[in-house]
């Protein structure tokens, strides 16, 4: 079946794994709660484990453990809205779609809604008192009213599936009251038919939850629209231009390309003038062309900040724990152009990424130590060790508006 699959196949694209050195506690008092910090630690199949959420206030030295964090699924996505923080179960196969507000600092259990087992939650999107939910495993979009967490409509999808009834919602986002839904479009595995090097949108208007059309770009090569993990993966820029970034079925695809695509502002079609071939780009910094892009988090001015595979820095056969081969790097969507930022490298399992107050926070685990780096957008400058020790590794980061 395809949702087992998608578990199993390259599943070191799912992991968060740790290695532990640190036993001090926490050394901050939280009282404002300004950035989301997720680890996780393994068992020892390495595909499995336990997984923590906590925030932080900023990005001062200190040392963080797991003993005051909230556990969550190992192969969770959290989603933020407002002060509210809804965790999804993800790949992780749990049912719990779990509402947490953060009130004086800290993330209170808000509400909480039993989905269907296998459904592969992995996207949320609010307008007003709804949460849209994207289940990638059941073709379904979910309709929620989250102060109560009661089920308003199943938006039924599975007609818009391109070689079978699942098109495989991912990341969405909402712009002038219609949700643009990124279609993955997995065929039988974890990757896209390979005759097929595209990428497809649902729209859906928000005001009556009917769907208006889906829409396909198909002259780059680009294809497989947002990881499913990272809700930044489809973004707006100042200009509310809609972004897209395209995994290109992790470069294991011939003929597809891994990019970025645009819907520009005002428009509910693919901007034809536009595409990013990250395939055949080239990184200042870097002698080794990228492969796919792992997490990332627009700032401004077309700085996309992102954590990127090198392929040629894996060893044969790879060790997705020991080679550090994720590069931290910076993405101009405007000039098309990669360059790195003079922060070590990290292994395939710890890649967040976040900016707060023009701070670059990056979640690596380098051949010196777990935790979180940092980079200055201001003074351009990278810090060469941990800013914050982390128990665990940082899969994911995020900052509330």
């Amino acid at each position: 079946m395809k949702m087992i699959l998608k578990l199993t196949v390259f599943g070191v694209l799912l992991l968060s794994l740790v290695s532990c050195d640190d036993d001090g506690e926490n050394t901050s008092i939280t009282k404002e709660g300004n950035i989301l910090v997720s680890t996780s630690i393994a068992n020892s199949d390495g595909h499995s484990g336990t997984a923590y959420l906590q925030l932080i206030d900023d990005l001062e030295p200190k040392s963080l453990t797991n003993s005051n964090a909230f556990p969550a699924p190992y192969h969770k996505v959290a989603c933020l809205s407002g002060d509210d923080v809804f965790v999804l179960p993800g790949y992780s196969g749990e049912t719990q779609l779990v509402k947490y507000t953060r009130m004086d600092g800290e993330l209170i259990k808000s509400g909480e809604y039993t989905l269907v087992e296998q459904s592969g939650a992995t996207g949320a999107v609010t307008k007003g008192e709804y949460l849209y939910v994207s289940c990638e495993y059941i073709a379904k979009i979910l309709v929620l009213k989250h102060a109560d967490m009661t089920l308003v409509k199943e938006i039924d999808i599975s007609s818009y599936g391109v070689g079978d009834q699942n098109p495989d919602p991912a990341g969405m986002i909402l712009r002038d009251n219609l949700l643009y839904i990124a279609l993955n479009q997995i065929v039988g595995s974890h990757f896209p038919d390979e005759n097929r090097p595209y990428a497809d949108v649902l729209i859906i208007n928000t005001d009556n939850n009917e769907v208006v059309k889906m829409i396909t770009e198909n002259t780059f090569g680009i294809s497989q629209p947002t990881r499913a993990l990272d809700p930044s993966s489809i973004f707006l820029d100042e200009k509310n231009d809609i972004y897209i970034v395209c995994l290109g079925g992790f470069g294991y695809v011939p003929g597809h390309k891994i990019g970025i695509l645009r819907i520009k502002a005002g428009e509910t079609e693919f901007d034809n003038s536009y595409g990013f071939d990250i395939s055949s780009a080239s990184i200042e910094g870097e002698s080794n062309n990228p492969g796919y892009i792992q997490f990332v988090k627009y700032h401004k001015d077309g700085k996309l900040y992102a954590t990127i595979t090198i392929p040629a820095l894996y060893g044969n056969p790879p060790d997705y724990l020991a080679d550090r081969a994720i590069a931290p790097v910076v993405i101009d969507i405007y000039a098309k152009t990669i360059k790195t930022l003079g922060l070590p490298y990290s292994n395939s399992v710890s890649r967040g990424v976040t900016v707060y107050n023009d701070i670059v926070a990056f979640g690596l685990s380098t051949n010196s130590a777990n935790g979180i780096y940092t980079y200055n957008t201001l003074t351009k400058e990278a810090s060469n060790s941990t800013i914050i020790t982390t128990e665990g590794y940082v899969p994911t980061l995020d900052t509330f508006e």
